[in-house]
């Protein structure tokens, strides 16, 4: 039951740094890369995820240097994600194609949530 309090929490952090608070202009510069604010968008990500590991490590026993490789991990990986759709994906939100990116984009997230489960789970 834990472990699935663990990916909810992942998840409610991806919503509220994929949507609550990203702002249009992270969202257009997340495909040129190496931009700063592309990147802060990453960094809303890491701040999110050590805040859902560390509120998970009041019912899963979480080492602190897992919890810190997790987070910059899972900003890293988000970075690069979030890269590929913007640099290689339709820009067109009217057609089909845009969507089916847009959700394998979620995937891939939601993906990255489910290794940082496996790793802490593996961990204990």
């Amino acid at each position: 039951m834990e472990i699935l309090l663990l990916i909810l929490l992942l998840q409610v952090k991806h919503y509220y740094a994929d949507f609550a608070i990203q702002s249009y202009e992270q969202t257009i510069r997340k495909g040129e890369y190496g931009n700063l604010i592309g990147i802060s968008h990453s960094c809303d990500h890491i701040a999110a995820t050590l805040v859902a590991l560390l509120l998970a490590n009041f019912f899963i026993a979480i080492d602190p240097k897992l919890i810190l490789i997790l987070a910059l991990a899972e900003g890293i990986a988000h970075y690069h994600i979030d890269w590929v759709k913007m640099r290689f994906g339709s820009k067109n939100m009217h057609s089909a194609l845009f969507w089916n990116q847009f959700g394998l984009d979620q995937l891939a997230h939601q993906a990255t949530y489910l290794l940082i489960a496996y790793f802490i789970i593996t961990a204990q």
